[in-house]
């Protein structure tokens, strides 16, 4: 009885910590444990989100028929979707700040399921604008940024690794789903297959329940010393606000770190073309006289080499894992990645444009999970909800732009091709842009790894004395803890 007693109370003591949002608390990320079901809660996550909104290449002709619509017009479902969904990040940011990760990703999956159920009712393709892109966009964002931040925050050492798992599930779920989509269309039609796909995002409330919430010890600021001219008053800096205003949303503080900045730049660049491509590899292989099912086919076949590249991606940055390893395996992959989209436009036979997928899903898999482990590099971990949300805000803005050119290019021209070639030469611009940027900055040590920003610095008395502008000192030397970011 007694032993009963005491499981009973430490699991009421776990439900109270859970209604808290708060849990055990770690020197640092566990690099393991529970994080690797977190981790599988993620994957599903993606998998759910992401993998649908690759898939909806399959809709684009229904959609464009349903609602008598060019590819111009039809292409703007899919950016608004991204635009919005990467345009709410630092809200999503500020938001797992305050709340945790837990809520935030089930509210997400809510919103979505809202958005794609209120699409099967649209008589409008702006309609669709509207449920689709900014309803379903929103609870995207949430999921999206509340599963990368909560997967970050268990693991270090093993970050790359954990990351590439969860990433996974994007190219899982665009294996999957396209063939089912495309059954779902013919027995259904577009608006009976977006109710099923509304209940099939509801599942993410479901895996977002395995975030349990962890407290690392960096959260809570230490007692420092700071610096005034006319006062020699210790300040001491308190834990993070748990207040969310317009103020906190995006930390300027992100912006004055340059590594970080030349990611947003390369971000953007690269986020102008990438999804666009993968939502016209299906309309591309119909406009040569591919037959549907083959042609979702491509989309599956894309995702199985994606899911090889983001394993192989995983264990690369995790074997002996360095910054200055993330940053090459990120240039090379994006380099490869836009020659291939390059060449894409040479496949004229549906074998070529198979060999061109499997090729395209491997180098893509390689590199996205580069983008969100090298975050970390730049900024503190308990800023990289905000770190990951600021970037996801750039990347809106180019993608709001990146799909609609790309469909108007397709009805000026009549091709696929000069889209291909525009969004190839914009993904191989942002490799160079990265590459050239760090090389200036510095051979290529631009940055370094999350356990070794907190170092002690040892000043001699005189020096604390003209620093800290102080008068009274120990004997022996003051250690001082500095947090610095590069």
């Amino acid at each position: 009885m007694r032993r009963q007693s005491m499981l009973l109370e430490k699991v009421k003591g776990h439900l109270k910590d859970c209604a808290k949002n708060e849990g055990r608390e770690y020197d640092r990320p566990p690099d393991g444990g529970w994080g690797w079901v977190v981790v599988f809660a993620a994957l599903c996550n993606l998998g759910f989100m992401y993998g649908t909104v690759r898939s909806l290449g399959v809709f684009f002709v229904p959609m464009m028929e349903t609602f008598d619509t060019n590819a111009g017009t039809t292409s703007w479902v899919v950016s608004t979707l991204m635009g919005c969904s990467f345009a709410c990040g630092p809200v999503s940011g500020a938001l797992i700040r305050k709340f945790g990760s837990r809520p935030v990703a089930m509210t997400g999956g809510v919103f979505v399921c809202i958005g794609y159920f209120l699409s099967s009712f649209a008589t409008e393709i702006y309609h669709v604008y509207v449920t689709l892109g900014l309803v379903a966009g929103v609870g995207v964002s949430l999921t999206h940024v509340a599963s990368t931040s909560i997967v970050s925050r268990y693991f270090d050492r093993r970050r790359g690794l954990a990351n590439s798992l969860a990433l996974m599930g994007t190219c899982i779920g665009s294996f999957a789903l396209p063939p089912l989509f495309q059954l779902l269309i013919d027995e259904y039609g577009m608006r009976g297959s977006l109710i099923i796909i509304a209940g099939l995002e509801l599942q993410a409330c479901v895996f977002s329940s395995f975030f349990r919430p962890i407290q690392l010890k960096g959260d809570a600021k230490k007692l420092t010393r700071a610096e005034e001219e006319n006062s020699s008053e210790a300040v001491l800096k308190d834990t993070p606000s748990r207040t969310l205003c317009c103020c906190n949303i995006i930390d300027k503080s992100l912006f004055r770190v340059p590594a970080y900045l030349v990611h947003i730049g390369t971000m953007m660049l690269f986020t102008f073309s990438f999804p666009t491509l993968i939502f016209f590899i299906v309309p591309r292989a119909r406009s040569i006289g591919i037959e549907e099912y083959s042609a979702a086919f491509l989309l599956s076949a894309n995702a199985i080499t994606d899911v090889i590249g983001r394993l192989s991606s995983g264990l690369i940055m995790s074997f002996r894992p360095s910054p200055l390893k993330r940053l090459w395996l990120a240039v090379i992959a994006a380099l490869c990645l836009g020659v291939t989209s390059l060449v894409f436009t040479l496949s004229k036979t549906y074998t070529l444009m198979l060999v061109m997928c499997v090729l395209f899903g491997l180098f893509s898999g390689l590199f996205v999970p580069t983008i969100v482990t090298v975050i970390p590099d730049f900024v503190e971990i308990a800023k990289f909800p905000q770190a990951l949300g600021t970037m996801l805000l750039f990347n809106g803005v180019m993608q709001l732009i990146g799909s609609p050119v790309v469909g108007w290019l397709f009805d000026v021209t009549g091709s696929y091709n000069v889209s291909f070639l525009l969004c190839g030469g914009m993904v191989v611009t942002s490799a160079l842009f990265r590459l050239t940027a760090h090389c200036i900055m510095g051979d290529m040590g631009f940055c370094r790894s999350t356990t070794d920003r907190t170092k002690p610095v040892v000043f001699i008395e005189a020096e604390q004395k003209k620093l800290l502008k102080t008068t009274h000192f120990p004997d022996e030397p003051v250690v001082i803890e500095l947090e610095t970011t590069v």
